[in-house]
Parts: C-alpha cells; structure tokens; sequence
C-alpha cells in the first residue's frame, strides 16, 4: 500500500513528539524539507500482511522499511530488513507465513514535521534504529531514513562552511 503527499507548499502546526517546539531560528533544518527534498510517497503496510509480502514490498521499492499502518493512516509499528533477518533466525522459514505483527516494532519513535534534523539524527544514533515515521496530527506524513538525516545535515554544515570562508575572505 502507498500514498502520497505533497510537501512543497505544507504548512505544518508543531506537532507533539518532534520533542523540540522549536522554530526556524535554531541551527539546523527541519524535517519537512527533508521531505519536500524526497517526495511525498509513503510506502506502509497493514498487520493483514504476510512477512513475505512485506519482503515482497521491501524489495520492489527497494527500501529497508515500512511503516506499519492502521485504516486512518495512523503509524501502529515499524518493520525492517533487520526485523526480517532476526525473524528468520528465530523462526527459519516458517516466518514468511506469518503476519507482519509477529515481527513488526509496535509504537515506533516517530517525529513531527518541524522537528530539526540534528534533534532527530541525536534519536536514531540514541535509539540505534535507521527509519522514523513523520506524524503530523496523529497521522502519518512520512518516512525518514538515517541516510536522509545524514544527508541533509552534511548540506548544512558545507553551507555554513561556505558561508564562514565568505566571511573570513571578505
């Protein structure tokens, strides 16, 4: 299952569980511009789903992750290629037709659309997983990966470098 959203002209309200509150002041961008820079297709899958469906899925979008979904878009869990790998040692072949609640991370970390990019890499690195629903008013608005943070901030710190080297030279 997947849908789409569209994050070029969103306004976002601050949303609990970005943990920041904070505004575009602070250093460091937001997690909507990661998502406008990504596009707003969110790829998730509902408990009904075998694990090989979600292997299925993983695969033909080549992503390491998919959010586990209720009927309202609501994030219920989270399941990765590491969950999958853990399954199979556990269970061996038999997991592929089991349901993807066996396997799944119930109530995952997730963070609000305004949350700042050095807030939500600190929660990956902390909580040492890879993939993080985006929520905005209880809902699901997209999936962020550890890639993406890195990526964004490196951007950040090349532009501020840019911007000191302006400086110091003019």
């Amino acid at each position: 299952m997947k849908f789409s959203v569209d994050f070029s002209a969103a306004v976002y309200q601050g949303d609990s569980g970005s943990g920041s509150g904070q505004s575009g002041g602070t250093s460091g961008g937001a997690v909507k511009d990661i998502l406008a820079d990504k596009g707003g297709e969110i790829h998730t899958i509902t408990t009904g789903h075998t694990v090989q469906e979600v292997i299925d899925t993983l695969n033909s979008f080549k992503i390491g992750a998919l959010v586990v979904a209720d009927d309202d878009k609501r994030p219920i869990g989270i399941v990765s290629e590491r969950d999958i790998v853990v399954g199979i040692g556990q269970k061996g072949k038999e997991l592929f037709a089991e349901k993807v609640d066996t396997i799944m991370t119930a109530n995952p970390v997730c963070c609000a659309p305004d949350a700042r990019v050095h807030e939500v890499m600190q929660k990956m690195t902390d909580g040492r997983f890879r993939h993080m629903p985006v929520v905005s008013d209880g809902k699901l608005c997209g999936m962020i990966s550890i890639g993406d943070v890195v990526r964004k901030r490196l951007l950040e710190l090349e532009y501020e470098n840019e911007q000191m080297m302006a400086y110091m030279s003019g």
